[in-house]
Formats: C-alpha cells, structure tokens, sequence
C-alpha cells in the first residue's frame, strides 16, 4: 500500500487534503493511520461510501487499534454521494487535523 505524503496535499488554510475539497467524480473509502510507536499508537480510520441492504447508500465508518480493539460506527444513510459529501468532508478534515495520514483511497 502506497502513502499519499500528507504534506503535499494539504491546503493550509482549511487543513483538508485540496483533492477532498469537493465531491469527486468517484469516491469508494479512504483510509488513514496514526502511528508513532513512542506513544503506542497504531490506528487506522476508515471511511467509505456503500451500498446497504435497507437504505439506497451510506456513510460507513471503522476504526481502532491496527493490532486490537476495532470499532464500526452505525452506518449513516444519505439519498446521494453529493448529501454526503459534506459529512466525509467533515471527517477527512478532522482525521488529518488528529495527525491522521492517508494510506489509500478509491
């Protein structure tokens, strides 16, 4: 798995990936890591668009230790990827202001 260099594709005004500005033409997860073993980290975050069983799509979120405990948060339904868009926006900002940096995406 290829990084994407954090640095490189930061907009220092909003701090959000300048790729991630506004909705792509296609757009299926991202992922992101923390990890700096002097304070015992080693997280992912992962955040996709899926189809589900009961509503058309939704916002899909995972996240916890790479070797431990792992979380996946109740999906959050949206009629369309440009409704959602918002709300990943949201969160790629947040996990790459946490320290987070993008590992892969599609």
């Amino acid at each position: 798995m290829q990084k994407i260099h954090q640095l490189s594709l930061i907009n220092k005004d909003t701090q959000l990936p300048e790729q991630w500005e506004h909705l792509p033409k296609k757009f299926i997860s991202i992922l992101f890591e923390r990890v700096c073993p002097e304070k015992n980290e080693n997280k992912f975050y992962w955040l996709a668009w899926q189809p589900t069983l009961i509503d058309d799509w939704a916002v899909v979120r995972m996240h916890g230790r790479k070797d431990g405990f792992q979380r996946v948060l109740s999906p959050t339904p949206f009629r369309s990827l440009a409704e959602a868009w918002p709300v990943i926006k949201r969160t790629i900002r947040a996990r790459v202001q946490r320290g987070y940096t993008i590992v892969d995406c599609h």
